[in-house]
């Protein structure tokens, strides 16, 4: 049984992105080895992940057209899985001028190495400025492919000083169609 993080690198060191980190070795333009014996963050003692890269940036886009950058403080990958775990996320949404379409944000996150598929769990929050809303969940899946948000876990929304409660929420991409179930209104000031 692993005592501790793993990376393609060895035991104890880890993929890093930052290549002007003290303390590591360029291994590629983006990333370095991390060739100092720091203890693993608190938590993370556990994960037996084949490789673990810090500070991720990652575009997501299909068909050449950008649809999301999605940055983190950390992600675990397995040979033997097509998602990755990442950890202190966010995910900026664009539409097709390239122009800021919403935001997600959440503790950590399941990602799809297929289909950009994210799942963000652990205080997600969708904000969305055009539309002056902010929704706060569990749970929260990011599915671009299939034009689609939702969570099926209770959410609150703010929207124009308004608070409203539902049970679960859909949308597609553009946030035209948001739709949420068992609404309840908690009050506006």
């Amino acid at each position: 049984m692993a005592t501790g993080p793993r990376s393609t690198a060895g035991p104890r060191r880890a993929l890093r992105t930052a290549p002007w980190w003290p303390g590591c070795l360029p291994l590629l333009a983006a990333a370095c080895i991390n060739t100092t014996e720091e203890p693993p963050a608190a938590g993370l003692e556990a994960v037996d992940a084949d490789e673990i890269v810090y500070g991720v940036s990652l575009n997501m886009s299909r068909e050449g057209i950008r649809e999301a950058v999605l940055a983190a403080d950390s992600m675990f990958s397995w040979k033997d899985s097509t998602h990755a775990r990442v950890m202190g996320l966010s995910l900026v949404v664009f539409d097709e001028r390239g122009g800021r379409r919403a935001t997600i944000t959440a503790d950590e996150g399941r990602l799809s190495r297929m289909g950009n598929e994210l799942t963000a769990s652990g205080n997600a929050v969708l904000s969305i400025p055009e539309q002056g809303r902010e929704i706060r969940t569990d749970e929260l899946h990011f599915a671009p492919e299939a034009d689609r948000i939702w969570t099926d876990v209770p959410v609150v929304m703010h929207e124009e000083g308004c608070v409203f409660e539902g049970d679960r929420l859909q949308s597609d991409m553009d946030f035209d169609d948001v739709r949420i179930w068992g609404t309840r209104e908690r009050g506006c000031s």
